[in-house]
């Protein structure tokens, strides 16, 4: 049973990971940890089974390290995502990148990350499959419908100025553009442009990443208290009254 958990609770992080999510920049940190799973339980499964006292210690001490391996993570987890925009009903307000704290903004979003980051977001069709949305549905109710990611990368800054025409372009207003920034000019109708080098799409996607460590934070303290509750099981009650794994 208890390799069972372990090698879904590895099977989730994973899939929660996926390139789906563009988060390639944590593929190898949750590889080698599902890996250090696959091998602490197989490990278990052997100390239950052969009673040997020596790999009941290292079992129990490796189940050891890894709470304190996953607690450490899914505390800096969460002060790293703490800080953040406020939720809000409307699809329209789109994120700022200086909501986001410092960390995340300079270790996932950095320049050279964000080029691999863009193309993945590209190849994942965030963008056309808007555009497929907002073509079958009315422009003012998909637009409240948008999550984060949609209305910072496939809309142009919203003090721009840019007016909506259809689903793949967007007029920039006759009177000018409604600010000098950067931001505005880094958007264009093109769909492999779009506003992906804009700090809205940074923003957009950070959000997704703070709301997915959030969920995947409250499957690590679940998967935390089991492991505690197995470690209390082996160090007190393991089938082998001469071993003495302290």
């Amino acid at each position: 049973m208890t390799m069972v958990v372990q090698v879904s609770h590895t099977w989730e992080i994973i899939d929660f990971y996926g390139n789906a999510n563009c988060a390639g920049f944590l593929q190898v940190p949750i590889f080698v940890l599902g890996v250090a799973l696959l091998v602490i339980s197989v490990l278990g499964l052997m100390a239950l089974f052969c009673r040997a006292t020596p790999l009941q210690r290292v079992y129990l001490w490796a189940m050891f390290l890894l709470v304190i391996v996953l607690l450490g993570f899914t505390i800096f987890s969460s002060l790293v995502t703490d800080k953040g925009p406020k939720e809000t009903d409307s699809g329209r307000d789109q994120s700022k990148l200086q909501d986001f704290s410092g960390w995340l903004q300079s270790h996932l979003v950095n320049e050279k990350k964000w080029v691999s980051i863009k193309n993945c977001l590209i190849e994942a069709r965030v963008c056309q499959d808007y555009a497929e949305k907002l073509s079958a549905l009315p422009a003012h109710v998909l637009l409240e419908m948008l999550v984060p990611l949609e209305s910072g990368c496939c809309m142009p800054p919203s003090n721009c100025g840019y007016k909506f025409r259809n689903s793949t372009f967007w007029d920039a207003p006759k009177s000018g553009l409604g600010s000098k920034g950067d931001e505005c000019h880094s958007w264009k109708n093109g769909q492999g442009t779009l506003c992906y080098d804009c700090g809205t799409c940074k923003a957009g996607y950070l959000h997704q990443v703070r709301d997915d460590w959030k969920i995947l934070n409250i499957f690590n303290i679940c998967f935390v208290i089991y492991l505690i509750s197995i470690l209390a099981f082996g160090f007190f009650y393991w089938p082998s009254a001469e071993t003495n794994l302290l």
